[in-house]
């Protein structure tokens, strides 16, 4: 029998066994019956369903352009010149124009075909964007600051085999798909994103050498959902751990999650990563590989000029995440040591727990509000132009569309209180606003996140002028060194 006739026939067997043990109500009480179904679905894992690369959607659309970067399995390019393209495009925007550059890695269950449902919500959030940047008083701020008001928007959407069976099957197949995110991060999307970032490092870095009022913008956010979030972590947890590091005074103690946060060193310089913010929703991967983040920036106090690095938005009905991630954790327990018994239950948690599920790493809670948005497009005007903008703290509490984002109370996390101005924040929130895994694009939270990143924006915008930009273009802004504290105060 032929390859794609066997995987076709598997399909069939599958689908046929579960219809009828729904009907006639068998259990899988034979451990035999279960031995065979399981032979069945990882023997499926060797069929290439979904391994292709999609035809591209126009690139552009109605207020913006969308580009879309495709990686195999292994984490190669399907098409070199698909990324090359995409990168010089945004080379050959004018140098006296603005840019928004939003990319989005989808996770499991979806790629990049036409007719993805990932896909066209992601169209519908640019296009909500476009809206929320184009706003007159918006406009006239850009067109003062930098003598142009207009504003080129673009999206890449990331498409990668998140689904590689038909549905349900692809509900068994969690594992080996963490296991692919981890391979498509590591490979060629990582230096597209390093690229990508060096555009944006240019461009402001040029800008930055004008006249105030000629000073263009380009500004970068980058998005991850489920194992995208994975992807995009590998690229991203590097360029922030570096400048944490050069700020805290301590070593990370992850397996301590309270340690060395009672007096917090003030960062004389903001703490930049890649790009301006990079946001995790339900992201399927290990507590463990955002411990050393946690461990540093808690160590550290930030001033106004701080804003938000990386966002962790996790949905406490998240069964996949809650129920199927420590189950395939427990399944490589034969292939890996034991946990270190003084520190056993916490390193436990770390490891078969995943990122903004585990209690002590929380810091925010996101939840519905009747209070009106905390900033408004007036916030741009008045004696002060921007001020509001320019101060506002985006982990405070923080209300646009009828949600909030709030710090939670100290000690309800187990871990520190949360800090003020932080880089970092990681929020629980409930169904009415992220529904299970895959409802990311609820309008609530869509609409809430569209205005939380436009207003991060247009903070990073406004304070590249003024004494602002002294501030974030000082010499050695990226490395700035804490004075060394000593063994005892480190333990403490």
């Amino acid at each position: 029998m032929k390859k794609n006739e066997y995987c076709s026939a598997a399909i069939i067997v599958c689908q046929w066994w579960g219809v009828s043990m729904y009907r006639t109500g068998i259990r899988f009480s034979s451990a035999a019956m279960r031995f065979a179904l399981l032979a069945v679905l990882a023997s499926l894992s060797g069929c290439s369903f979904y391994n292709q690369p999609y035809p591209p959607p126009n690139v552009h659309q109605q207020g913006y352009d969308l580009q879309v970067v495709q990686v195999d399995d292994f984490g190669s390019l399907w098409d070199p010149k698909e990324a090359g393209n995409t990168l010089q495009a945004l080379k050959e925007v004018p140098q006296n124009e603005n840019l928004l550059v939003v990319i989005f890695i989808h996770g499991w269950h979806h790629n990049a075909a036409a007719g993805d449902e990932n896909l066209l919500d992601f169209k519908e959030t640019m296009a909500a964007l476009r809206s929320a940047v184009d706003t007159p008083q918006r406009s006239a701020v850009r067109e003062a600051q930098t003598g142009s008001s207009k504003l080129n928007l673009v999206g890449i959407y990331v498409g990668w085999r998140g689904k590689s069976l038909p549905l349900p099957l692809d509900y068994a197949t969690m594992w080996w798909r963490k296991s692919a995110a981890e391979r498509v991060g590591d490979g060629d999307i990582s230096e597209f994103v390093e690229r990508l970032d060096g555009i944006y490092l240019q461009r402001n870095a040029t800008a930055e050498g004008k006249q105030p009022g000629q000073r263009p913008f380009m500004g970068l956010v980058t998005i991850g959902h489920s194992f995208g979030a994975q992807v995009l972590f590998r690229s991203i947890s590097r360029a922030l751990e570096y400048p944490l590091v050069q700020r805290a005074p301590c070593e990370a103690q992850i397996l301590a999650p309270n340690a060395n946060t009672s007096n917090r060193t003030m960062v004389q310089n903001p703490v930049d990563s890649l790009g301006d913010l990079n946001i995790l929703v339900n992201p399927a991967l290990e507590a463990y590989q955002f411990g050393r983040i946690d461990a540093l920036y808690r160590q550290l106090a930030f001033s106004y000029t701080q804003t938000p690095q990386l966002v962790v938005f996790s949905a406490d009905n998240d069964i996949p995440r809650q129920t199927y991630f420590p189950i395939g954790q427990a399944v490589n327990r034969p292939f890996r040591p034991g946990f270190r018994s003084a520190d056993n239950d916490y390193q436990r948690a770390l490891w078969a727990t995943a990122l903004g599920d585990l209690q002590q790493q929380q810091t925010h809670r996101l939840d519905l509000s009747t209070k009106p948005d905390s900033l408004s497009d007036s916030d741009y005007g008045g004696s002060q132009p921007g001020k509001t903008v320019r101060e506002f703290d985006f982990s405070g509490e923080t209300v646009f569309s009828g949600v909030k984002l709030e710090p939670l109370a100290p000690g309800v996390s187990g871990g520190p209180a949360a800090t003020a101005n932080s880089p970092v924040i990681v929020a629980v929130t409930h169904d009415k606003i992220i529904d299970g895994h895959n409802g990311i694009f609820e309008p609530v939270f869509r609409n809430f996140l569209v205005q939380y990143v436009a207003y991060i924006e247009g903070k990073r915008f406004l304070l590249r002028s003024g004494e602002s930009v002294a501030l974030r273009s000082a010499p050695g802004s990226q490395v700035q060194s804490a004075k060394p504290a000593s063994s005892q105060q480190c333990n403490e």
